[in-house]
């Protein structure tokens, strides 16, 4: 089997990655779609007719593995039934809300099928197509149709991806650029390809907290044991091999700054802390004297350099956002308090709870749910959005599709646990006492990427109750695949059975 062909479904799937972040960050529809709809397709079909294949096995066999294991996985089920909820509005258009001059009221059309899912405009929902199963299907082939070593490239290729895009974004401020890609649209702030530094600040944050998961899982074998990284021992590796990743580690986290970011400045720092205080733990347990010396230098060093990095040199710019990150500011980001938008999407949603009122249908209902003071003040710029996706998605697609959604999330974040506490107490049968791992045992018996993975994917999450990182698919497809991909972290064990 040549080389295409064994690496077909990474390809694809590394391919709709590049397009999401690529093209404007994944926020441009009209140039998504003559791409993402074929690059998808093509992951299905390469998923059910190339997948990977064992050294053990033929493509026949592995074709075989690969239909069986996805006619059981719920996760395909999950993804079939919100295509279909996601479909139907495009043939059951309501329109949008008209203003009675006459009676002085709004008055809300009614969908050809009332019973059924509806939308405002057919254009403005299908853009939900383009994203959320596309992002399933790269799950779907990254979860099966990958072995181990390819969920393992997959997910550093998306670390590697945000640092060239970084790079990117870098050169774009060194050169004094207007617009993305040097273009004639001017941005009034913007980095890399996301014209929204939310967007590219929730994007970079979370690459940040991969990089560092991978770098440690590669740095720290010779130091906590082979249990916590990929069981693949590095003491005759050169420092190079060891700790390259620290490039993309660096590098995704000054994006994650440069992007002016307040909610991505704060959340970098306190998943550097936890990742920090889980790496400077773990060493500290099994060093030396010696050892224990040259950690507290580094950690001194490095606290010194982000110290000097956001007081002395930081520019003008980075200094006015730090100035604003204060606990009222999050607070109030998060809570809503001090924005109608909260208010409104709950109402909305009081009034459609089952459905919603479709994709992009909430900036049609803004207006008749606020007051005569409230439309004076009306937000322009980003208003079109709750800045809490929670909401905005109960708001637009109601209980049921807020539901599909959540239960694709856990089919594949839940599975990880399970695998993660078999992994602990069949490593824990095979320790002796001078491979023990740091304590706690159970967290340094499992991989850094891990650990990683939670953390990144949790400061989304709290980023997404004062924004809408999730309505990216530049960030939906990094963070959806951050949890197919780790399970090719976990080293393979032996049951012990005969």
């Amino acid at each position: 089997m040549n080389f295409f062909i064994r690496n077909v479904v990474l390809i694809h799937i590394a391919a709709l990655v590049l397009a999401f972040s690529w093209i404007h960050g994944g926020t441009r529809p009209d140039l998504l779609l003559p791409v993402i709809p074929w690059l998808a397709a093509f992951a299905l079909e390469f998923l059910l007719i190339f997948p990977q294949a064992k050294s053990i096995e033929t493509l026949s066999e592995a074709r075989s593995r690969v239909w069986y294991a996805l006619s059981r996985d719920p996760l395909l089920y999950a993804a079939l039934a919100l295509t279909i909820l996601l479909v139907i509005p495009l043939f059951n258009v309501a329109g949008a809300p008209v203003f009675d001059e006459a009676l002085k009221q709004w008055h809300n059309p009614l969908p050809p099928v009332g019973w059924l899912p509806s939308c405002v405009k057919a254009d403005e929902h299908a853009v939900l197509l383009l994203w959320f199963p596309p992002v399933l299907i790269a799950a779907l082939a990254a979860k099966h149709g990958l072995l181990k070593k390819g969920k393992q490239v997959l997910l550093e290729f998306l670390c590697w991806n945000g640092a060239t895009l970084a790079l990117l974004g870098f050169a774009q401020l060194l050169t004094g650029a207007k617009s993305l890609f040097w273009g004639e649209e001017v941005f009034s702030q913007f980095f890399s390809t996301f014209g929204y530094p939310n967007f590219a600040g929730a994007f970079f944050t979370l690459l940040f907290a991969l990089s560092v998961g991978l770098w440690f899982g590669r740095a720290s074998v010779d130091v906590i044991g082979p249990h916590a990284g990929s069981g693949t021992r590095l003491g005759d590796e050169t420092f190079i091999k060891s700790h390259y990743l620290l490039v993309a580690v660096l590098l995704n986290l000054a994006a994650a700054i440069a992007s002016l970011s307040r909610a991505a400045i704060l959340l970098c720092a306190v998943v550097g802390v936890v990742l920090g205080l889980y790496m400077a733990v773990g060493v500290w347990q099994k060093s030396d004297t010696g050892g224990r010396v040259k950690l507290l230098f580094a950690m001194g060093v490095a606290l010194l350099i982000a110290v000097l990095s956001l007081t002395v040199f930081a520019p003008k710019e980075l200094k006015k956002e730090l100035s604003t990150i204060t606990p009222d500011a999050v607070v109030e980001r998060v809570t809503g308090r001090a924005y109608y938008h909260t208010r409104v999407a709950k109402e909305i949603f009081r009034n459609h709870p089952l459905f919603g009122v479709g994709g992009w249908g909430y900036p049609h209902y803004i207006i008749q749910h606020l007051g005569p003071e409230e439309i004076k003040t009306m937000q322009i710029q980003g208003g079109v959005n709750v800045h809490n996706d929670s909401l905005q998605i109960l708001a637009e697609q109601g209980v049921v599709g807020f539901g599909l959604l959540l239960v694709c999330v856990l089919l594949l974040v839940t599975p990880l646990p399970v695998q993660a506490f078999k992994l602990c107490r069949a490593l824990a049968k095979a320790d002796n006492e001078a491979s023990h791992p740091p304590k706690p045992y159970w967290l340094y018996r499992l991989p850094p990427p891990l650990m990683a993975v939670f953390v990144g994917t949790t400061a989304t999450v709290c980023h997404s109750l004062g924004d809408l990182p999730f309505r990216d698919p530049a960030i939906v497809i990094v963070w959806v695949l951050s949890f197919a991909c780790v399970p090719g972290f976990f080293p393979a064990v032996k049951s012990g059975k005969q």
